[in-house]
């Protein structure tokens, strides 16, 4: 049985965090990048789990997109995809340091974008995920001062990152908040946020902490894996419509995105379970569509496709009887 990907310990303490960001800060980008090559190269040594699941997501790529991958998933690809993560942290903070302003949108996207922001007085729920940056969306609450954003982490190593950024932008309307489950008492102090037109965020591709079971089996690159049912378990108590958000780095500028899920999630009575798993394959095939087109930019170093330690007999900590 793999590892939870909670268990595997933080890749990067908070004073390593704070020293890369001062030598980007003094030295610029090209030294940043000169120092991360051995950095990266320690960890990819050190974490022989990480590496093997890199590998293995990569060839699952391959095989279902050869176009994507050049060459075989080799070592030195793999190498390439921690190299791609230790970048991405740094933008991740430079994201919260300054406004994000290289940002594309395709037109039609940036028209929905702008209505659900200014004309739509409800609140909305954003699904995520760990391809490419979601911190550079924090360019929707800086163009829209009104709105503000909640996140939700699963992650329970996210506290030295939440501690880099707490002093970067105290001004900030995106609300981060830490969790190890989903439960009611979250869900309420959730739906009076969406009632009063704020925004949540939250991500359909980890299986949260503290609640194994609450997954079902998804295709995703060609094989099932656990997908959290907490999403749309969530935005079935929150009423609102649901949308899917990714921004990913392509030839140099980050490209943020929107698409519509669901006007609202309400599943079968009968069957909960089974209708989640038809929302947590429609995400699957989403993101799939997304992640083919930078492959490195999907940062999940652990087996995603393996036994998560999951027990499909325990029953959801949120049920949607509690609202009915």
């Amino acid at each position: 049985m793999s590892e939870h990907w909670a268990t595997i310990g933080e890749a990067g303490a908070l004073r390593g965090l704070r020293a890369m960001v001062w030598i980007h800060t003094h030295l610029g980008r090209v030294a940043f990048s000169i120092v991360l090559v051995p950095v990266m190269a320690y960890f990819f040594i050190r974490r022989p789990h990480a590496r093997r699941a890199s590998k293995d997501y990569l060839r699952k790529v391959k095989r279902q997109y050869p176009a994507r991958i050049r060459g075989n998933a080799s070592t030195w690809l793999s190498y390439r995809h921690f190299f791609a993560f230790g970048q991405a942290l740094l933008d991740k903070v430079i994201a919260w340091v300054q406004p994000p302003t290289d940002i594309d949108m395709e037109p039609g996207q940036k028209e929905l974008l702008f209505r659900l922001a200014e004309e739509t007085p409800e609140g909305i729920l954003l699904i995520g995920s760990h391809f490419g940056n979601l911190e550079y969306s924090r360019s929707i609450a800086l163009r829209h001062p009104d709105l503000v954003i909640n996140i939700l982490l699963y992650d329970q190593h996210a506290a030295n990152f939440a501690a880099l950024i707490s002093d970067s932008a105290p001004e900030s309307r995106m609300n981060l908040i830490q969790v190890t489950d989903l439960d009611i008492e979250l869900a309420i102090r959730l739906k009076d946020k969406v009632a009063n037109g704020e925004w949540v965020l939250i991500a359909g591709d980890r299986v949260p902490v503290g609640s194994s079971g609450n997954v079902c089996k998804a295709t995703f690159f060609g094989e099932p894996a656990d997908f959290p049912i907490g999403p749309y378990v969530l935005a079935n108590l929150l009423r609102c419509p649901v949308y899917l958000l990714h921004c990913f780095l392509k030839d140099g500028q980050y490209h943020l995105g929107m698409e519509h899920f669901a006007d609202e999630l309400r599943p079968s009575r009968h069957n909960r379970r089974r209708s989640y798993q038809s929302d947590a394959q429609r995400f699957a095939a989403a993101l799939e569509r997304q992640v083919c087109q930078e492959p490195l930019q999907w940062f999940n170093f652990y087996d995603f496709w393996g036994e998560q330690n999951t027990s499909p007999q325990q029953t959801d900590n949120l049920s949607a009887d509690d609202e009915d």
